[in-house]
């Protein structure tokens, strides 16, 4: 079993996440996925930016550096409401895993340690949205614990789909992570002390 770290990304980790977004919206474009399109690239690069500022995103490191990250964050109110019961879930956003790394089961980990995380924190679910069109997206996550909720549909957005999966759920991964708390993340250290 591989053993990374996953840690809370700071300013210093801005050039590699930016070149792992790049290195998505290239791959997904080849394979003819309209998602993450090249003409967002600096709507993309302050929203990462923020991101970071505000805690919300998780890198995962190897021995060849930055090998994936993820966001994790609050509800998306465009498509979830209060009658899904908010405080029941975190939401996992961003998933993206360098390239070399596809298939070695880092996106799987990062599921995981999600999933763990939400259950430190006493949530019941860990949700998703992904683009509504994006149907082999879609059989992944389902392949993965993740069930489908609802389609929503908000002009000038084409995320909408969305999943859940039970925080108690766990996959089968040839990756393990290991959570770097900094000295100065309370709620790591508390989370992490229970």
């Amino acid at each position: 079993m591989n053993t990374y770290t996953i840690r809370r990304a700071d300013q210093n980790d801005l050039d590699a996440l930016y070149a792992l977004r790049t290195e998505a919206e290239r791959w997904l474009a080849d394979a003819g996925v309209e998602q993450w399109t090249p003409k967002w690239h600096d709507h993309s690069r302050r929203l990462i930016r923020e991101s970071v500022d505000n805690g919300d995103t998780w890198v995962v490191d190897g021995d060849l550096g930055i090998v994936a990250t993820a966001r994790i964050a609050g509800a998306d109110l465009d498509f979830w409401n209060a009658d899904d019961d908010l405080e029941s879930a975190d939401h996992l956003y961003k998933l993206i895993v360098r390239r070399d790394q596809a298939g070695t089961g880092v996106a799987e980990a990062i599921m995981n340690w999600a999933c763990e995380r939400a259950e430190r924190r006493g949530r019941l679910w860990l949700r998703i949205d992904i683009w509504r069109t994006n149907k082999s997206l879609r059989r992944y996550y389902e392949a993965r614990g993740f069930s489908y909720v609802r389609t929503v549909v908000v002009p000038g957005r084409s995320s909408g789909l969305l999943l859940q999966r039970p925080a108690a759920v766990r996959t089968s991964t040839r990756v393990h992570l290991i959570e770097k708390v900094d000295s100065d993340d309370e709620e790591g250290a508390a989370l992490l002390s229970r």
